[in-house]
């Protein structure tokens, strides 16, 4: 038996989850920046890329709590397996659709597989992120959590490469067929997986089996009236609100509305999409080597500041070239506000009510994605230029994160220390150790 404790990287089951969120997570953006191109050629609409995009982000907001609720209770391998199936099957038949019939499909039709899309996400993702507990032991799960995060944030660049690289060849039904390919592998690689049973015992589990349904409001509406008691972390849902509306609709919808309306191609948008990733690559790395901007919380308004800026010069950018450099230097942005906001509600919210908060600014920040995207569209298609909506909303931004600094509060987060309950922690939410 060799000494020591072996490396996470010698686990079957690290190397599975592993293989298994490269063909996921590059399949799932690849999807995503394609959908949006597609939709555009078939319809140029920007009003139907808004519904589009709307379709696919409400199930994900009404089925979200469901999801986590049937991951707890059903085998997370079972429901990841079934979810990538169904993703593949659904490209699969639209796929056919497009070679059988008539290669510009009705809208509904496509509205269908992006709200399809939508569903199945909503229960995908809760599984494949809590799967990791069962996954390996205890004492591993810091350290394959991390790579398996840095694995997923470098798909977030391979995957609109690899859309960039389909859209060449302007045949959507092999384009649909080989993202299903990616789902239907990922399928098979995780039902390798063996999973250990991570469940409450005795009284805890029949306690925890007869009151959650009721524990899923009940977390949503604790969540929100702790955030609101505490001034600091309701400027930092204000803000998270903000972000989302502002940002969320106008760069999804604007940039490929922009691209085509100076005539060039899909692979265009791909290497705008991949600039975006590779920004929030390097800026997470520089975050982290920083040690999440600890003692210098006060930068995130700047680097807010200096995000929406760059929103509102990419459109006024003629050249390809600048304009990648530009994506680059948002996504670099995003990941320098998002990352330290996230170490520093970790931090600063009690262990026993940071799972009931992170709710909160979750269902805030997703909730008005529908309503970014469907103001975005209905913004263009009163023949507003795009250029004018990125402008408009980047100065808006950067307005929103000025702010922050007349906030006595923000002034002084670097000092703030982890917040006091309200009340003792609550029984049915037992704190880890």
């Amino acid at each position: 038996m060799p000494q020591g404790k072996p490396g996470v990287f010698r686990l079957r089951n690290f190397w599975i989850l592993l293989i298994g969120s490269l063909f996921s997570v590059m399949g799932d953006n690849a999807y995503f920046t394609i959908l949006g191109w597609f939709v555009l050629s078939v319809t140029g609409s920007q009003l139907a890329l808004g519904t589009t995009m709307t379709f696919a982000a409400i199930p994900r907001i009404v089925f979200m709590l469901v999801g986590g609720a049937i991951a707890d209770r059903v085998s997370r391998k079972l429901i990841m397996s079934i979810s990538l199936s169904l993703r593949a099957v659904v490209l699969f038949l639209f796929a056919l659709r497009l070679v059988t019939g008539n290669a510009h499909p009705s809208l509904w039709m496509i509205e269908t597989m992006a709200t399809l899309f939508g569903v199945i996400d909503s229960f995908y993702y809760p599984a494949s992120g809590s799967v990791i507990q069962a996954a390996v032991a205890e004492p591993f799960v810091p350290r394959a959590t991390s790579i398996l995060q840095t694995v997923q944030q470098s798909c977030t660049v391979l995957g609109p490469l690899l859309a960039a690289a389909l859209l060449s060849m302007h045949r959507y039904g092999l384009i649909f067929v080989t993202i299903g390919a990616f789902f239907a592998c990922a399928s098979l690689v995780v039902t390798a997986l063996r999973l250990r049973a991570v469940l409450p015992q005795g009284d805890a589990q029949k306690k925890r089996e007869n009151t959650r349904t009721s524990s899923m409001l009940r977390d949503i509406r604790e969540g929100l009236r702790y955030v609101v008691s505490i001034r600091l972390l309701l400027i930092v849902m204000s803000l998270s609100l903000c972000i989302n509306l502002l940002c969320t609709g106008p760069l999804n919808i604007g940039i490929p509305v922009l691209i085509r309306s100076r005539g060039w191609t899909g692979t265009t948008f791909g290497v705008y999409e991949a600039a975006l990733g590779i920004g929030a690559v390097l800026g997470g790395v520089w975050v982290s080597a920083l040690k999440g901007f600890r003692g210098r919380l006060l930068w995130i308004g700047a680097c807010g500041v200096v995000m929406g800026l760059l929103i509102a010069l990419l459109g006024y950018i003629p050249a390809r070239v600048g304009g990648v450099l530009d994506m680059g230097g948002i996504g670099a942005a995003i990941s320098m506000v998002n990352i330290p906001f996230l170490a520093f509600l970790q931090e600063f919210v009690p262990g026993d009510k940071l799972g009931r908060t992170m709710s909160v600014f979750m269902l805030v920040a997703n909730g008005f994605t529908p309503i970014s995207y469907s103001l975005s569209s209905w913004i263009l298609q009163q023949r507003v230029p795009a250029p004018a909506l990125l402008f408009g909303c980047g100065i808006g931004m950067s307005v929103v994160f000025s702010l922050l600094y007349g906030s006595r509060e923000y002034r002084r987060i670097d000092s703030y220390t982890r917040a006091t309950p309200a009340h003792e922690p609550d029984p049915a939410y037992p704190s880890e150790v």
